[in-house]
């Protein structure tokens, strides 16, 4: 692969200059039923790793952080609401009434799916959530960024509906045809709390960096075990309602991911620095950022040395701005 697809993942954490006013992050994990003592111990031990890591590694407040599991008294302290269709929904909504236009809402779903009725379910104590319940819930975020991740079995059937503009969706699954047990939810965990997803080693996470980790431990784990791959999985943010297993920077699907950090605040958040040398760095990124956007909206009539050939100089101007960025805000080279 040419130099230029390694400056694209190099600043894969610079995001579109139409998205760069991101603010804070609410998350909300969701545990459903586990079925099995195995499975209780594992959804809640990913839920939690989940959660701790939000908190701990990427800085978002305990407050903007709501974990609803199968049964309350498993962790206290961290599970705020049994995870019932209900309180799926009223969190959604107290949430919404805190969320300013430009807070980002991160949604992760872990537990077992199921199909064969109208819509795929995600089991849950009580009635099941199925994608309608959760397009109704977001109904109340028409400006907010969404990233939503389903770890579980038949995950692939909340894609197609919940696609849409500013929407980040995930599923272990292709379809909600395949319905044997996961392995996705661990290796996600793992992405969100270690430093391995970590590709373009910048000390952050995006969440196209996460999905990119899991897949690859996924599908090292079912060749090692010499088994048939039983979930595939994929990415959709270009709102086409069509995911992705191959996801990426120069892929129809994963630019947008590749904006989504998973720390409360964006670093490229939209306040001016009071520092007039740092303003004026940002003000020179935005405007590096709106050429490289004005090559990708032309990028389909391009072949792809043509697109790689056009974007590299721009993508080597913007590295070397954010490096002075880093290194002026004392975060190094």
């Amino acid at each position: 692969m040419r130099i230029a697809a390694i400056l694209l993942l190099a600043v894969a954490l610079a995001p579109p200059a139409h998205i760069v006013a991101q603010g804070r992050t609410h998350a909300l994990i969701v545990v459903g039923l586990g079925g099995e003592e195995q499975y209780r111990q594992s959804f809640h031990a990913e839920a939690s790793q989940m959660y701790t890591a939000l908190v701990d590694r990427h800085g978002i407040p305990p407050e903007n952080v709501t974990y609803l599991g199968e049964h309350v008294d498993v962790a206290p302290e961290m599970i705020s609401l049994r995870s019932t269709r209900a309180n799926v929904l009223q969190v959604l909504g107290e949430i919404a009434q805190e969320a300013a236009p430009l807070d980002r809402l991160f949604i992760v779903l872990i537990g077992h799916g199921t199909t064969g009725r109208q819509e795929p379910q995600f089991n849950l104590p009580g009635p099941d959530l199925v994608p309608s319940d959760v397009q109704h819930g977001l109904l109340a975020f028409p400006t907010q960024t969404l990233a939503l991740v389903h770890t579980g079995t038949a995950s692939g059937g909340f894609i197609s509906p919940l696609s849409g503009p500013n929407r980040i969706l995930v599923a272990a699954t292709r379809s909600e045809r395949q319905l044997n047990a996961t392995e996705f939810g661990q290796f996600f965990a793992a992405a969100i709390a270690g430093d391995d997803a970590d590709l373009d080693k910048d000390e952050r996470v995006s969440l196209l960096e996460a999905f990119l980790y899991t897949r690859r431990e996924v599908e090292r784990l079912y060749e090692n075990e010499n088994e048939i791959l039983t979930e595939n999985a994929v990415l959709d943010d270009n709102g086409d309602g069509r995911p992705s297993h191959d996801a990426g920077l120069t892929e129809p699907d994963g630019p947008l991911a590749a904006t989504f950090q998973l720390g409360g605040v964006s670093g490229t958040a939209a306040q001016v620095p009071d520092d007039p040398e740092l303003a004026r760095l940002y003000e020179e990124r935005n405007a590096i950022q709106v050429r490289i956007d004005e090559v990708r909206a032309v990028r389909e009539s391009m072949t792809e040395d043509q697109y790689l050939d056009a974007v590299e100089p721009f993508l080597v101007e913007l590295a070397l701005k954010n490096r002075e960025i880093r290194a002026l805000e004392g975060g190094g080279s």
